[in-house]
């Protein structure tokens, strides 16, 4: 079983439907849940236009997970760029997620010249605060009742990592 990481390709829009529409990924997204292949296909198109970066992580030609780079397009912060990622529950613990994150750095720092990246997580997303932490993310505040989940407001952090 190797993991290959590509970029995103239109034709993936049913595997991110499956991806986001389990309660163990929207849960952890700002996303509203059961989001449909339509939906997804039409998200493409504006983070393509929007300059947005895409990549997929697949098993044996199965989608495990995902992470997109957000471009930032105001001159003054086109230095920074953020980021969104999920990893399918049935492969979670297996380096998935660790392997998208450096594989997006790279990307980030070597060939688009970013000097800041910047994410936001669930303050209880105890798993992925520690992933990003061990990848050198600094937590540099929190938003305080930032998103609605199952009916609650939930506090989000807000971490970097700034360009060794």
């Amino acid at each position: 079983m190797d993991l290959i990481i590509r970029g995103r390709e239109p034709t993936d829009a049913a595997a991110y439907q499956r991806l986001y529409s389990h309660p163990e990924v929207f849960r952890w997204t700002t996303q509203l849940p059961f989001p449909s292949v339509q939906t997804w296909q039409k998200k493409f198109e504006n983070m393509d236009a929007a300059g947005y970066i895409g990549f997929v992580a697949e098993i044996d030609g199965q989608m495990v997970g995902e992470l997109t780079l957000f471009v930032e397009q105001r001159p003054r912060t086109r230095h920074s760029i953020s980021f969104g990622i999920s990893v399918d529950p049935a492969f979670g613990g297996r380096g998935i997620g660790e392997k998208l994150i450096r594989n997006a750095m790279d990307y980030a720092f070597n060939w688009l010249g970013i000097v800041r990246i910047e994410l936001e997580a669930f303050h209880d997303n105890a798993r992925a605060l520690r992933l990003y932490q061990r990848l050198g993310f600094e937590q540099e505040g929190v938003k305080r009742k930032a998103c609605l989940r199952e009916g609650e407001y939930h506090d989000i952090v807000v971490m970097a990592k700034l360009r060794d």
